[in-house]
């Protein structure tokens, strides 16, 4: 019976997922206003991570050189133009492949509107939940199921392993989103989407954290971010993204427990968007204002 209602919750939450995400498309994603594209000319050994400023959501975007792009996550349907215009500013044409972390409206709320406005080769999904993902058929990029431990190089000397999900700890999506290990030589980001403190327990028993810019889980909420997790991760960097476009903080005890680590935190909402470059051995941080 426990089993039959886990089956039936699921199920229902790919209908919702599907009703929720089927009027994504119909955003306007033409005549918007841009800005001059700039497109970032990196040497060979380097590599540039983008927190995209979305008012709601998540999106993150990874360039490699010769102009090869990724993109972890979408933010929410609300601010679809917004992605359009923040990836066309940064000179993406097409995207070698797109990371979506959960199903849930803040990780791909927008994932219509980019796929009828960009080529994309490759879509990633956890394996695990890989089902309740309502990508359009008519898409024409490979989708790859991820399973836990799995490495993908994506280019000279940047790999990224998928520490998470590897079994269902919960029904809520966002906990059994994919964490992310992007690793370019002696610089480590970790992406941790929505996870709670259970997992990031799951995770400190099994793995080397330990990463200089780490994406804090769940918009900064209370649910994850523990002491122990954050003291195992050690980062230099915390990055915050917003959930609600009319919230400006992360939750305090969370924001506490990251000044205690001393780590720098960057809000999303607050700061604008920040860039990372990496050379492999060091990175630099810039922060970029919206006008």
């Amino acid at each position: 019976m426990k089993r039959l209602i886990q089956v039936l919750s699921i199920v229902l939450l790919f209908f919702l997922t599907n009703m929720f995400l089927s009027y994504s498309d119909t955003v306007p994603a033409t005549n918007l206003v841009v800005e001059e594209q700039v497109v970032k000319k990196l040497a060979n050994n380097e590599m540039m991570v983008y927190f995209l400023p979305i008012d709601q959501g998540e999106a993150t975007l990874l360039q490699l050189p010769n102009e090869s792009f990724y993109l972890i996550d979408t933010g929410s349907t609300a601010f679809a133009e917004d992605l359009i215009r923040i990836l066309y500013e940064h000179g993406v044409n097409r995207l070698k492949g797109l990371f979506l972390t959960n199903n849930s409206k803040e990780h791909i709320g927008s994932l219509n509107v980019l796929l009828n406005n960009y080529p994309i080769e490759y879509i990633y999904i956890p394996e695990l939940t890989a089902s309740t993902y309502p990508i359009p058929r008519s898409n024409s990029a490979k989708i790859i199921p991820l399973k836990t431990d799995e490495k993908l190089f994506l280019g000279d000397q940047v790999e990224l392993t998928v520490l998470f999900p590897s079994e269902p700890l919960s029904l809520s999506p966002q906990v059994n989103s994919l964490v992310l290990h992007l690793v370019h030589q002696d610089v480590e980001f970790l992406f941790t989407g929505e996870i709670n403190e259970e997992v990031e327990n799951r995770l400190i028993e099994k793995y080397s954290l330990r990463s200089k810019i780490l994406k804090v889980s769940d918009f900064g909420s209370n649910e994850g971010s523990s002491s122990q997790f954050l003291q195992e991760v050690d980062p230099q960097v915390a990055i915050i993204f917003s959930s609600d476009p009319n919230l400006y903080q992360a939750d305090e005890e969370t924001l506490e427990r990251l000044n205690e680590t001393w780590v720098d935190v960057y809000q999303i909402k607050n700061h604008g968007e920040i860039q990372v470059i990496s050379d492999g051995n060091d990175y630099q941080l810039e922060i970029i204002r919206d006008n």
